[in-house]
């Protein structure tokens, strides 16, 4: 007889599988119960182990805020957390208010360093505001048209006056910018503007209509009042000037282009014939503005001029 409708629970052999489920029914109904409800049991503990082990699963895959201990299910609930998170903006604000206080830290450094007096063994005193370098008593500023300036400018400001043309900036008028705003310019600033009256600069103005300016003169060492409209067309030629010689002496160089050489050999050639014209008058007022944002550190160069030629007369 076959094995294969063998009872599981006494080994008796049947022929047909009605059989052993009769004799299941008749002689194990009660076994048959005990059975599965060990079975069912079993069924469920695993089933809570498996539903344990995805909890597990579904918690590790989530996602924690960078910033607070707030979890997410999605990414996407997590980014958008992030960006209104209060623990980032207060972080964010920690970082910001540490930088402010290291510039606070360099800036007084610096305002320390400006303040005091350097080099007395060869008698050379910078002046603690930057405003004049006295040399064994005497103040020395170049006067107008004996200034050097081609000669302290590095390659790459050279490069960049001559090929300001391409940008619509002018040579002449980047060039008195540099000087009054370049502490390496300083004994190069020979002109004080201590106002803004007469700005607007009337064409064909008539010189004695216009206010004055101060002018360094170096024969008495003073800054001598001057007529302003004259002296800004003085600054004017000079610069141009050093612009042309300046392009003369760097013509020859690879890395000024072709085009951007032509442009300067136009404007050069044509320059004189502009001083007539609303571009040059427009070009004089910002001049004036550029010196006149000078002024305080001019004011205290004169002063100390001043201060200097009073001790020779008492001496």
């Amino acid at each position: 007889m076959s094995n294969e409708f063998k009872c599981k629970i006494c080994d008796k052999l049947y022929s047909s599988a009605s059989s052993r489920s009769n004799h299941y029914r008749l002689y194990h109904k009660s076994d048959v119960s005990q059975k599965l409800v060990k079975m069912a049991n079993n069924v469920s503990q695993k089933l809570a182990i498996l539903a344990n082990n995805v909890n597990k699963v579904v918690i590790s895959n989530d996602f924690k805020c960078n910033f607070c201990d707030n979890i997410y299910k999605h990414r996407s609930s997590k980014s958008k957390h992030e960006k209104t998170c209060k623990a980032k903006k207060e972080e964010k604000y920690k970082e910001l208010e540490n930088k402010v206080y290291q510039l606070e830290k360099i800036i007084k450094s610096k305002k320390n360093q400006k303040t005091s007096t350097t080099n007395t063994n060869n008698g050379t005193i910078i002046n603690g505001n930057g405003n004049g370098i006295i040399n064994n008593n005497n103040i020395h500023i170049n006067g107008l048209g004996s200034e050097n300036i081609i000669g302290k400018l590095t390659e790459n400001e050279k490069i960049n006056l001559l090929t300001g043309l391409l940008f619509k900036e002018v040579p002449y008028v980047e060039l008195i910018r540099k000087v009054y705003n370049d502490g390496k310019f300083l004994e190069d600033r020979n002109t004080m503007i201590t106002n803004l009256q007469d700005l607007k600069i009337p064409s064909g103005a008539c010189p004695c209509q216009t206010k004055t300016c101060f002018a360094y003169n170096k024969e008495n060492n003073k800054f001598n009042a001057k007529n302003k409209n004259e002296q800004i067309d003085d600054i004017i030629d000079y610069r141009q000037k050093d612009i042309k010689d300046l392009y003369q002496e760097m013509q020859d160089n690879k890395k000024i282009k072709s085009n951007a050489r032509k442009l300067i050999e136009d404007y050069i050639e044509k320059f004189d014939n502009l001083k007539n014209t609303e571009s040059y008058r427009k070009n004089k007022e910002e001049i004036i503005y550029i010196i006149y944002n000078c002024k305080e550190i001019m004011r205290k160069l004169k002063d100390d001029l001043d201060i200097l030629e009073d001790k020779s007369v008492e001496i």
